[in-house]
């Protein structure tokens, strides 16, 4: 009985697993309130230095510099997430980032 129960536990985690990341809820959570609902800060948040995610400035920065900035977070306004998502989400909000810069 408890194997059994330990097997649907293991095909549960491996379901959760294999369910795509939804990029744009997770920035909705995570990013919009600083960053803007699309990649465009308001002029408060740039006048502290936010970045614009829709420019070509920002689009010449390496994915895996976003990908560390994201996890390890930037001075004092941009908060580590290393510990509140896993490689896969970040990978995925740095993709979704870049969608703002193509119009």
């Amino acid at each position: 009985m408890v194997l059994a129960g330990l097997l649907v536990l293991g095909v549960a985690a491996a379901a959760r697993a294999q369910q795509p990341i939804d990029a744009a809820s997770l920035y909705a959570k995570t990013c919009a309130s600083c960053h803007g609902p699309k990649g465009t800060p308001s002029a408060g948040m740039a006048s502290m230095h936010i970045p614009d995610f829709t420019t070509s400035a920002f689009a010449a920065i390496p994915d895996s510099s976003l990908r560390n900035t994201v996890a390890a977070g930037k001075g004092r306004m941009m908060p580590s997430y290393k510990t509140r998502l896993t490689t896969e989400q970040i990978a995925a909000l740095v993709g979704y980032i870049r969608t703002f810069g193509r119009h």
